[in-house]
Formats: C-alpha cells, sequence, structure tokens
C-alpha cells in the first residue's frame, strides 16, 4: 500500500463533514405523504399542498447531496493510498470486509428478523412497509438481495466497487480521468443495471449514480498532489454555491407540485435534480471550511459523530413502521409536518442511546457492528 499521508485538516474534514449526510439520509426517508419512496422525477400526489411541498424540498431536493457524498468520499478515502498491486487489493478487500461486509451481513439479518417477526402479528402485519418487506422465512435469503432495512443499498453497492477497484484505478489511470464522462451519461440518465429475480424482485449490480460518484473521487485520490484540497473559506463563493443549491431545490419542489407526467418534465425535472446533487456536494464541501472552528470540539457534536453508523444502519424500517403507526387513522398537514420534524430526531436519539449503551457494556461487539468505526 501507498505511504500517502493525509494532511490533519483534510483528515478531520472528511471526518467530520460525513456527520451531515448520515443525518440528511434519516430526513430523505422520512417524506411521509402518498409517494413515500421519492425518485428525481417523483411528483407531489397531493399538488399545490404546503405540507407536502415543504418535505419535498428537503426530503427530495436539498438532502439528496448525502448519497453522492457518501460515495465521492469513499471513493476518496479507498483509492488514496491504493496501488494495483494484488498485496494491496487484497489488504484494502480484507478491510473493507470488516468495515462493510460483515456489519452489512448483520443489520441485513437483523432488519430481516425484524420485519418477519412483526409480519407475525396482526397490528403489525397491514403495515405497507411490512407487507412489502416481509418475504417470510422460507424466503429469508432474499434479504441479502432487498435488504428490509433498505438504506443499506449504499453498503452493498461499495462492496461491488471494492470489488472492482483494479479496474476502476487502471480506467481513471489509463484515460487521465476521462472515463469518468462515460460514467456521467448513465448517472445523469439515473440509470442503474439490474436483473430480477424470481420474476417479482430486482436486484441492483451497479447503481450508476454511486459508480460515477465513487470513481470521481477515486480520481481525485489518485491525482491530488501533497497540496490536496487546501482549505477555503472563501465566503462569497460559498455562497453562491448555497443560493442556487437552494434556489434548484425550491425550482424543482415547485416543478414537482404542478407538473403533469409528460415526458419533457421528467426530462427537466432529472436534469434539475442532477444539478442540484453536485451543487449541494460542493456547497457542503465548502461550507465545512467555515464552520469547523465552530462545531469540531463540540461535545454533542464529537457524540453524534461517535455514534451515527448505528443510527444509518438502524432508522430504517422502524421509522417506516412508528410513521405509518402514527398515519394509520389519518392526520392534518400540520401532524404530518410535525411527524417529519419530530419523529426522525426522536429515532435518531434512541438509535444513538442504544449505541452508546452498546458502546459501553459490549465494546466489541458495537465495533463488529460499525465496522470499527
Amino acid at each position: 500500500m501507498s505511504n500517502r499521508k493525509m494532511s490533519k485538516y483534510l483528515s478531520r474534514k472528511i471526518k467530520f463533514i460525513t456527520v451531515f449526510p448520515m443525518i440528511a439520509v434519516i430526513f430523505v426517508n422520512s417524506y411521509n405523504f402518498k409517494d413515500h419512496f421519492l425518485q428525481p422525477t417523483t411528483r407531489i400526489s397531493e399538488g399545490f399542498n404546503a405540507a407536502a411541498m415543504f418535505e419535498y424540498f428537503f426530503s427530495n431536493e436539498l438532502l439528496r447531496f448525502a448519497v453522492p457524498m457518501f460515495f465521492a468520499i469513499s471513493g476518496f478515502l479507498f483509492f488514496f493510498t491504493y496501488e494495483n498491486t494484488a498485496k494491496c487489493y487484497v489488504k484494502k478487500l480484507k478491510s473493507r470486509a470488516k468495515s462493510i461486509l460483515i456489519p452489512y451481513l448483520i443489520w441485513t439479518t437483523l432488519s430481516g428478523l425484524t420485519v418477519t417477526i412483526l409480519s407475525q402479528i396482526p397490528f403489525f402485519a397491514s403495515l405497507p412497509i411490512i407487507e412489502e418487506k416481509a418475504f417470510g422465512w422460507t424466503s429469508f435469503y432474499m434479504y441479502l438481495i432487498s435488504p428490509a432495512a433498505f438504506q443499506l443499498w449504499f453498503l452493498q453497492q461499495l462492496m461491488i466497487f471494492v470489488l472492482l477497484a483494479p479496474i476502476l484505478y487502471f480506467l481513471i489511470k489509463k484515460t487521465r480521468g476521462i472515463i469518468l464522462i462515460a460514467l456521467a451519461i448513465p448517472w445523469l440518465m439515473d440509470y442503474s443495471f439490474s436483473i430480477g429475480i424470481d420474476g417479482v424482485f430486482s436486484f441492483t449490480i451497479i447503481n450508476f449514480e454511486g459508480l460515477f460518484t465513487f470513481s470521481v473521487g477515486a480520481a481525485f485520490a489518485i491525482f491530488s498532489r501533497s497540496r490536496e484540497f487546501t482549505r477555503s473559506e472563501n465566503r462569497i463563493q460559498t455562497m453562491i454555491y448555497i443560493v442556487i443549491w437552494i434556489l434548484l431545490s425550491l425550482l424543482n419542489t415547485y416543478i414537482a407540485a404542478f407538473a403533469d407526467d409528460s415526458f419533457i418534465f421528467d426530462i427537466i425535472m432529472l436534469v434539475l435534480y442532477k444539478l442540484n446533487e453536485a451543487v449541494g456536494v460542493i456547497a457542503m464541501w465548502y461550507l465545512f471550511d467555515h464552520i469547523a472552528k465552530r462545531i469540531y470540539d463540540k461535545k454533542g457534536f464529537i457524540i453524534a459523530a461517535t455514534h451515527l453508523f448505528i443510527v444509518y444502519a438502524m432508522h430504517e424500517p422502524m421509522l417506516h413502521i412508528f410513521f405509518q403507526m402514527a398515519l394509520r387513522q389519518g392526520s392534518t398537514l400540520l401532524g404530518h409536518v410535525a411527524l417529519y420534524i419530530c419523529l426522525p430526531l426522536s429515532v435518531g436519539a434512541v438509535c444513538i442511546i442504544v449505541s452508546m449503551a452498546l458502546r459501553k457494556n459490549c465494546r466489541k461487539f458495537h465495533g463488529v457492528l460499525t465496522g470499527g468505526r
């Protein structure tokens, strides 16, 4: 493996900037109106509904920087000390098996057990999330392909990209990064390469949003030099990115509320969505340079950063179960928004408490659950 050393500031920045995407992911999954599994071209079924538009603005626009930022940082970290040798590759595989594969298998099993058991209890069995995710004991293996904790698809894809590392390294290095243009095309089209299973389920082999952004991070790692990513406190530059980010989010939310299902609106929304993702990642990256001094040593922030992997892995399907139980008898628009704000924070707090208890009393098991994080 390479003996390259990352600057102290960059190491600290990457560690703590991941706190924000992990928090964002919880709210991305918290949209509680009809179209609760949002896609780039999802319309707001309720139309001009202030509560639905409020949630959509955050869940499907402003906070969508989270996934591409996670993949880009993962690609950067993997390739920063990577050399395209068998020895280095095997060492990296062993490391990622501990930090990605084992946690994935454990959390997939735990979430599958939860849903399967709840599906046997009448009170829970009729909840849409249970009906959709319960495969039954005889098909329990399906949870490895389609986790009940559906956010784990990120770890699933990340392990696939790690397996492809020698090919990605060769292509990025050989083409001087030009291969990224080819990968950007399916990313812009929001394309994923999937195969059908049992005629009902599909397994995504390659999510091109993940592959493209992972490869972008890899390219930065491969071609960066000792002065990589020096600190930037250009407030005007940062504010420009933030303003563009917010305006794009507002525009696409407005379109989602009034647009019909025509193809032209699909194209417009998809382009705006992808542009918004890219600008959001850049805005968050520069924003950290301005707030690092204020948050780095805060006790609450440090506690949250330590336990956020458990929050990420544990919050679903629990969050959807609570949402659907709360909304079973209907709710006012204000009730929807109150749940949208309060329930994710409550679930996140519960996850942090569980993580703290495990870390204190079962430190080794906590380490296995979090991949040593």
